[in-house]
């Protein structure tokens, strides 16, 4: 029954779908449309906004669907989207720009500009807050004096004084582990040392210099013209995701925008207007841990490999993805207001942006790729037999230690979601890559192998990472 309502639902959305891009001026379809039309109705996303910057161009701006299902109005160029976690690399450039006035000091620690800080507290820096490596709580843990009760309003006051009871997971700079509390905790830095609320700060340092008219920090009070309503999956079902409560400080997700607002950001960016090249260069940079390995994160940014083309990018869990291909001179941002509840695995709104500049970039998709014949019947195997054993709460011995490391509850959560439902798993190709210089947590990489993985909902791309004694330093996958 679920299902069949998802579907009529799905059939209702993609006529609404097509006549918002009617409506458009100068809307052609084209492959992207397909694309994104496609992947829309398979993953029951109501609304999308795209822009495609290339060589500086804005090439392509589309909305998609509808912002509010409840009213039937379609996606517009101008539609409002809460950014969520993309909200970070904000914070992180307003740390850096005051780190350029000599106001905040990257590896000075937080007790500097934080008063009564525990002294569970006293290793971590700045940097590590940027990074990610504090050691602070994840998002199922975070603030976690608060997580019982749920609040209509949490003041700065609040969410302080329930960080500083939270248990650190790791001594500073040992791991990386995602954190919201270490953003809430950049916010109130920046606060410190610059003297400005941080919704000012953002405001007059980079929205009002930069023209982004439609770009706001989180008030439930204000109303917001053209903004999409946010919505989530259960059970197949769509309904309402409800993020209504009002945070004082919310500079760990609260930054609202469009698609046309955001390639303002991502022209200043470009032409140094937010921040000198040296600075966006440690934001882009993977972070190094204790023990020398990287992690790929820098600075509020994601930093990564795909392919041989370097990607820099954020996700929001509100449906959010901002991607940089800065070698091939391409951007990609995808705004859609199908979200997903931290540790929920039915929603998947991600990913949109490599399925994109796929159609930019040649050779950057696996789905792309050439069939060849598998060398080794064994790497089959080997790969199959790894996921499997992850998805039971396994760690083989074909992992190296580093990838060992980073595997985290829900990774395994999602991969036996994945494995139980599994239809088939089949090899596509491999290709060496001595030639570049490319490594995962601390192991170098030999040869990439390609593969397809289907269920009944889905087909992933999988790609392992292979060390030159054949042990696997990193696996991810895509839909594309």
């Amino acid at each position: 029954m679920q299902r069949s309502r998802a579907r009529s639902w799905l059939a209702a959305l993609m006529a609404l779908a097509c006549c918002a891009c009617a409506q458009l001026p100068g809307a052609q379809s084209d492959a992207v449309d397909d694309y994104m039309k496609a992947e829309m109705a398979k993953r029951h996303i109501p609304g999308a906004a795209l822009i495609v910057i290339r060589h500086g161009q804005i090439v392509k701006v589309q909305g998609y669907g509808v912002a509010t299902v409840e009213h039937a109005v379609p996606v517009i160029p101008d539609t409002v989207f809460e950014l969520a976690s993309v909200t970070k690399q904000f914070t992180a450039a307003a740390i850096m720009l005051l780190v350029e006035e000599n106001k905040v000091g990257l590896d000075d620690p937080v007790s500097r500009y934080l008063a009564d800080t525990p002294d569970t507290w006293r290793g971590i820096t700045v940097r590590h807050l940027l990074t990610h490596t504090a050691g602070l709580p994840g998002l199922e843990k975070g603030f976690g004096t608060l997580s019982a009760l749920w609040r209509a309003n949490y003041t700065t006051a609040q969410l302080f004084a329930s960080a500083k009871r939270d248990t650190l997971s790791f001594a500073p700079g040992e791991r990386w582990q995602y954190s919201d509390v270490g953003y809430f905790l950049l916010g109130m830095i920046v606060e410190k040392a610059s003297g400005e609320r941080y919704r000012e700060f953002l405001g007059s340092r980079f929205f009002q210099p930069l023209g982004m008219t439609n770009t706001t920090v989180l008030n439930q009070w204000a109303i917001v013209k053209n903004l999409a309503s946010g919505y989530t999956l259960s059970k197949g079902e769509l309904i309402r995701i409800r993020r209504i409560s009002q945070v004082e400080l919310p500079s760990h997700f609260g930054v609202f925008s469009t698609v046309g607002d955001l390639a303002k950001w991502e022209f200043a960016l470009a032409a140094g207007k937010v921040l000198k090249q040296s600075s966006l260069e440690q934001m882009w940079t993977a972070v190094r841990l204790n023990d020398g390995t990287s992690y790929p994160y820098g600075f509020g940014w994601g930093v990564d490999e795909i392919r041989g083309h370097r990607l820099i990018s954020h996700t929001g869990i509100t449906g959010t993805q901002y991607a940089r291909y800065p070698d091939d001179g391409l951007t990609v941002i995808v705004l859609t207001n199908l979200g997903a509840f931290v540790g929920s695995t039915e929603v998947n709104s991600w990913g949109l942006t490599s399925g994109v500049a796929g159609r930019y970039i040649p050779n950057l998709l696996v789905s792309m790729l050439a069939e060849q014949p598998i060398p080794d019947p064994q790497l089959l195997e080997q790969a199959k037999s790894l996921l499997t054993a992850i998805a039971a709460g396994e760690d083989p011995p074909s992992m190296t230690p580093g990838l060992r490391k980073v595997i985290t509850p829900e990774n395994r959560k999602l991969l036996a979601q994945r494995m139980n439902n599994l239809i088939s798993f089949t090899f596509i190709a491999c290709e060496n890559v001595d030639g570049r210089v490319l490594e995962w947590f601390g192991a170098p990489v030999s040869r990439l192998c390609y593969y397809k993985l289907r269920t009944p909902d889905e087909t992933r791309y999988y790609t392992f990472s292979l060390t030159a004694d054949g042990r696997v330093a990193n696996f991810r996958s895509s839909l594309e």
